[in-house]
């Protein structure tokens, strides 16, 4: 099996265990699965960055960032869950203050004052890149048809890239980032986009899944498409960096679980807000 039937089959049972999970919270009316999902691929999610880090001269505290992490989402999915409706703050000062304390603790006491800026720096970074960039997906989870939503932010954000692939494969000629991601094609993004444009429509068209316009759907289309290609690049730019292909080895054929998520890091927040400053729901 070559690697695009490999990444054909993987991602159809990657979309058939998250669509699976979707329909035992609908069946039993609670967001129990998806929050735990969520939770999940942030806490994976947060292991692979400081991995990625680990292989760039970084020595983040991989413990003590992951705790902190997954802490904070689940500590902001039961906030938002309990009380509907309110704007509940993900980063909670206490936690940020007993985490910033507790790391300047280990750094002194077990590796001195060798890299302490750069340990620290690292380990607050992974959180706010991987966790809470992913809590905006919790987010949009309990907005008003918040299921739609999701189902419509991760169908244009995989879509795009699925539509990007194989066609800038079969037709891309022109750089796009050549630096950040070398496989990357002008033509494969135009490509992207279009393919995003083309979900959000359909997805708006059908009566029990629409949430907005058609106006609406070909500018979150764009907009969002946009966004997940930019998370593409981004987490790209973090591997070039560290010189590492892929962020593990958990999913075959796509890598790690953060190689999976990277395009919704950005998609998911801008969702959010598009949905903040155009409430067309």
């Amino acid at each position: 099996m070559n690697t695009l039937q490999t990444r054909i089959t993987f991602g159809v049972i990657l979309f058939a265990l998250f669509f699976g999970i979707l329909s035992l919270d609908v069946r039993f009316h609670t967001d129990i699965g998806f929050g735990c999902l969520a939770i999940l691929a942030g806490g994976i999610g947060l292991y692979e960055f400081y991995h990625i880090a680990g292989r760039n001269g970084f020595s983040p505290f991989r413990i003590s960032g992951i705790v902190a992490g997954v802490w904070l989402s689940v500590s902001y999915w039961l906030s938002i869950r309990t009380n509907p409706g309110i704007d509940a703050p993900f980063l909670r000062q206490e936690t940020i203050v007993i985490l910033i304390f507790w790391l300047l603790l280990i750094q002194a006491f077990t590796r001195g004052t060798k890299d302490a800026i750069k340990n620290i720096a690292v380990t607050i970074f992974g959180i706010f890149y991987v966790v809470f960039l992913l809590s905006f997906a919790i987010a949009l989870r309990h907005f008003p048809n918040g299921l739609c939503i999701v189902i419509l932010v991760l169908l244009v954000s995989k879509f795009g890239d699925i539509g990007g692939y194989l066609l800038g494969r079969k037709y891309g000629k022109h750089k796009l980032a050549k630096v950040v991601s070398p496989n990357k094609t002008i033509e494969g993004a135009c490509f992207s986009l279009l393919s995003s444009v083309l979900i959000a429509v359909i997805f708006n068209l059908i009566p029990q899944t629409k949430v907005m316009n058609l106006p609406g759907s070909v500018v979150f289309g764009t907009i969002v498409g946009f966004s997940a290609m930019l998370g593409d690049l981004a987490e790209s730019l973090l591997k070039r960096d560290a010189q590492v292909k892929d962020s593990g080895r958990l999913v075959p054929a796509f890598g790690g679980v953060l190689d999976v998520i990277d395009c919704l890091l950005i998609s998911m927040p801008v969702a959010y807000y598009f949905f903040e400053f155009f409430p067309l729901v």
